[in-house]
């Protein structure tokens, strides 16, 4: 009998006597093939160029493509079923009469988290990439052939149980922190049908050229959306950024000293004063941000999650980056 990897039974051909496979799983091997031709691609990438103003306004005229190819990278595919119980008290702040008192309330939370992820099998620093979206993607068994006969084929570098490991590991704490309520007393997590495949993914490679320098767009092969796109910086953007976020920053603290006795006064006066000061923190880091990295722009799907930045993002994670948690 012919035992594809990755598979836990068989059919015997003559007699379709179903059979378990024991020991080492080992890996399937699957592939997702292009649907996007090479100027849909490019296409894409124009349109990116317009959408914006963080992006330098000339790339729409001036940047010229050198060099495109098809290729497909390999990813770690990991699936698993996060199951578990949280048992904790959550408080809140509740106004009694002219007093704030602290309420707590018992928390008992059933999780059933579904867990399904890719990260590269190679490295991907030069590309970009961190991940791939596979949804609605038609996913087949792997044939190197046709691959190699379409385009630039990137074999795996990288332990395929390492990166298992690591996917499950940044879901768990992901499952755990967002049913973790304000007090946990307990709290019991398992892992149950682990599932690991080793999936090539196509990716149209464009290099082009903008006023003297070399610059590196990747675009999904399969639903052309933005994977991976660097590009120039506005300085116009940049510059009005701090500008603006400096002189927010001193109208509302000015503003906060002009009716400093009515907060003094007021019976939530360290509240407050925490969130305005939280306020000030995050306009005068989200300007920082802005013209300190805003030289250089990377937008795309395939970003991993921690190098995306929103002005808008949580207070606290402002805070703690200023050293003011």
């Amino acid at each position: 009998m012919d035992v594809e990897e990755g598979r836990t039974t068989v059919s015997c051909r003559f007699c379709a006597t179903p059979q378990a496979i024991v020991g080492e799983r080992g890996f399937g091997r699957y592939m997702v093939l292009d649907r996007i031709r090479r100027a849909h691609a490019s296409q894409a990438i124009r349109r990116w160029f317009k959408k914006g103003i963080r992006k330098e306004p000339a790339l729409k005229r001036e940047a010229r493509f050198d060099e495109s190819f098809l290729a497909w990278f390999p990813f770690i595919r990991t699936r698993c079923d996060v199951v578990g119980w949280v048992l904790g008290i959550n408080e809140r702040r509740e106004k009694r009469g002219k007093r704030w008192v602290t309420v707590q309330d018992p928390v008992e939370c059933q999780v059933e988290q579904p867990i399904d992820r890719t990260m590269p099998a190679t490295r991907m620093a030069e590309f970009g990439v961190s991940k791939v979206n596979l949804a609605g993607d038609e996913i087949l068994a792997l044939n190197e052939d046709l691959l190699r006969s379409r385009g630039m084929v990137f074999r795996p570098t990288r332990s395929a149980d390492e990166i298992s490991e690591r996917i499950i590991e940044v879901a768990m704490e992901e499952v755990k922190r967002r049913s973790s309520p304000d007090k946990t007393s307990f709290a019991w997590f398992a892992v149950l049908r682990p599932r690991t495949d080793i999936l090539y993914y196509p990716m149209w490679v464009f290099r082009y050229s903008f006023r003297g320098r070399t610059y590196q767009v990747l675009v999904d092969g399969e639903d052309g959306t933005l994977a991976y796109g660097k590009a120039p910086g506005n300085h116009l953007w940049r510059a009005f950024s701090v500008i603006a976020a400096c002189a927010g920053a001193s109208f509302v603290g000015t503003t906060v000293l002009q009716n400093v006795g009515s907060f003094l006064h007021s019976e939530i006066t360290l509240a407050a004063l925490g969130i305005i000061g939280l306020i000030l923190a995050g306009l005068i880091h989200w300007g920082f941000r802005q013209f300190r990295r805003g030289g250089i722009v990377e937008e795309g799907s395939g970003l991993a999650p921690d190098s995306d930045y929103s002005a808008l993002g949580s207070m606290k994670s402002v805070a703690r980056e200023l050293g003011l948690d």
